[in-house]
């Protein structure tokens, strides 16, 4: 194995460093959207950013999620890596919606009539995405716009069936998927492959063949949605040519055992393990992430194709790539199915042989690659890392030395990617005011007599970072003082923490690190996070949306502040 050929880093980052922002797609308002952030308002941001001096703009893993179950939204638990969402496709930036014949022209009509309008229009103004209401309107409009390409036929319709001649095998699957998933959830037995009859699990069974074979049209509708998804990203990423790296895209650990890509290939799983973390000191019952475990030989068999075509497939439109959980190329705790994970274990992955795959398709797709390297790090591997020139995923909230206090700026890699918080994670105003804890006893995650003394260790918490920013020269006195009176009271008011999101992206702007991320939560002082780990129903999981729109963040003095003030530091630091 050649350990000298390492990963990809944009010319950039061999001279100096870059900053950027990272932004939840579904959570993007604008005048124009359907209800959720689409493929559009991503351009938006893209523009936004770049007028703001970013060179990378990060978003959620795009994968697909189940077409038939829409609100079940977690982008980390998929139905496939090697494909696209299509809630996020921009109905009226698809060109059969603009033509000019009888079909569109209904179309059109039907989407400005005061009716539909006014569904948009809740749609759009609810505070949470309501996932099964926008799947409705688009995907009524997403066949009738199909119906159009298919009866218009012409260069587009040629572009279309290159398309699905590239996609291959893997694509004809994962349509029929789809579309089998569709007709038995119609008979009531839901929208995953285990609830299936048994001729049906198998998708390389003769019934599976001849049932496809009367439903070519409907297969390939769902093709259709995946090349419009496809090139909607793609616009999307073209807009980005002008930041330094692009777009910053991302890869779930794994999928749903219910999904797609476990019904297509069956045999890269094992579905009798799930995999998560074990029991430790932060999380003394372990966590389960009820995802089934890869089977480590079929991650290399014939050379690791399908490794490396889903890496391929996710480089496709990204100038770097965050893989989750990165520390799945080296091992996974798997856990037996229906037991806790104190009865679970580590199972060795084929180490070299992946890195080696993800650093050359890195060099091949010219895509920096990114490895959340959070929780259980094993001894050597970072470094290995490092070596691989595989940027480190590091959080200033766990960045922390062994009595807690918060490590200094020059403590943190030169080959890392410096962040606040992260997608599991309160926002940094949310943390602060210990509004995750008040969700936390809201939804019974910790007991009652528990409570006290966890909102003692948060104040300790803040009060370190305040102390930290303090030390070096990123709060004035009268702020810090003026922090400190506020996490005593246990302010709810999101703005007063504003210096302290201000201090903290100064103080990670100071730090060695190549990359340094700014959330759009945080510059925005959103409270809510988007998940709550531990939670299904109790706490509105991946719905939350911005509290302004687009229009109104470009214009937004709290970014306006941020980003010069990180684009100085960071600049500043790489030219001297």
């Amino acid at each position: 194995m050649n350990r000298d050929a390492h990963a990809y880093l944009p010319p950039v980052l061999e001279r100096g460093r870059a900053w950027g922002l990272s932004a939840n797609l579904y959570a993007l308002r604008s005048g124009r959207n359907w209800g959720v952030g689409d493929f559009t308002d991503l351009c938006a941001l893209v523009r936004i950013a770049a007028a703001r001096g970013a060179g990378i703009v990060g978003v959620n893993p795009l994968h697909a999620l189940h077409y038939g179950s829409p609100e079940s939204a977690s982008p980390y638990s998929p139905t496939s890596r090697y494909f696209r969402n299509p809630m996020y496709i921009d109905v009226e930036a698809v060109p059969e919606f603009s033509l000019d014949q009888p079909a569109a022209l209904t179309l059109r009509e039907k989407v400005r009539s005061q009716p539909f309008a006014r569904t948009l229009a809740e749609l759009r103004s609810a505070p949470n995405v309501a996932y099964a209401g926008v799947a409705r309107a688009k995907w009524w409009a997403l066949e009738k716009l199909y119906g159009i390409a298919r009866a218009e036929r012409g260069e587009r319709w040629s572009a279309f069936a290159n398309f699905v001649a590239g996609g291959g095998e893997r694509l004809e699957r994962f349509a029929v998927y789809e579309t089998l998933g569709e007709h038995f959830a119609r008979e009531g037995l839901g929208h995953g492959w285990m609830s299936w009859p048994s001729d049906y699990r198998d998708a390389a069974s003769a019934t599976v063949r001849d049932w496809a074979a009367r439903r070519r049209r409907r297969i390939e509708y769902f093709k259709f949605l995946q090349w419009i998804a496809d090139e909607q990203l793609a616009a999307a990423a073209a807009e980005a040519r002008v930041l330094e790296i692009g777009l910053y895209l991302d890869v779930a650990v794994g999928v749903d055992a219910n999904s797609a890509d476990v019904w297509s290939d069956p045999s890269a799983y094992r579905l009798d393990e799930t995999i998560g973390a074990p029991p430790d000191a932060l999380g003394p019952l372990g966590q389960n992430w009820g995802l089934p475990a890869p089977e480590p030989a079929a991650l290399v068999r014939d050379g690791g194709a399908a490794f490396a075509e889903l890496l391929a497939s996710n480089m496709a439109h990204a100038g770097a790539l965050r893989l989750d959980h990165v520390m799945a190329l080296l091992r996974l705790f798997r856990i037996p199915r229906g037991k806790t994970p104190a009865e679970g274990n580590y199972v060795e992955y084929p180490f070299e042989e992946l890195l080696a795959i993800a650093s050359a398709e890195s060099v091949r797709a010219q895509c920096l690659i990114v490895g959340e390297d959070l929780g259980n790090v094993p001894d050597g591997f970072r470094e290995r890392m490092e070596e691989q020139a595989i940027l480190s995923y590091r959080l200033l909230l766990f960045e922390r030395e062994a009595d807690g206090s918060f490590k200094a700026p020059e403590r943190y890699p030169v080959l890392g990617l410096a962040t606040a918080t992260t997608h599991d994670l309160p926002t940094l105003a949310g943390w602060a005011g210990g509004h995750d804890i008040d969700s936390w006893q809201r939804t019974g995650l910790v007991g009652s007599e528990w409570i006290d003394q966890v909102r003692a260790a948060r104040r300790v918490d803040v009060s370190r970072l305040l102390e930290a920013l303090r030390r070096h020269d990123e709060l004035d006195a009268e702020s810090f003082e003026l922090l400190h009176r506020t996490i005593d009271v246990r302010s709810r008011d999101a703005a007063r923490f504003e210096p302290l999101v201000r201090a903290v992206y100064r103080y990670l702007a100071r730090t060695p690190s190549r990359l340094v991320i700014v959330a759009l939560d945080d510059a925005l002082l959103e409270f809510e996070q988007v998940n709550l780990p531990g939670t299904v129903d109790e706490h509105p999981n991946w719905r939350r949306k911005n509290s302004l729109d687009l229009e109104q963040i470009a214009g937004d003095e709290r970014i306006a502040a941020i980003a010069a003030e990180v684009r100085e530091r960071v600049k500043g630091a790489a030219a001297s």
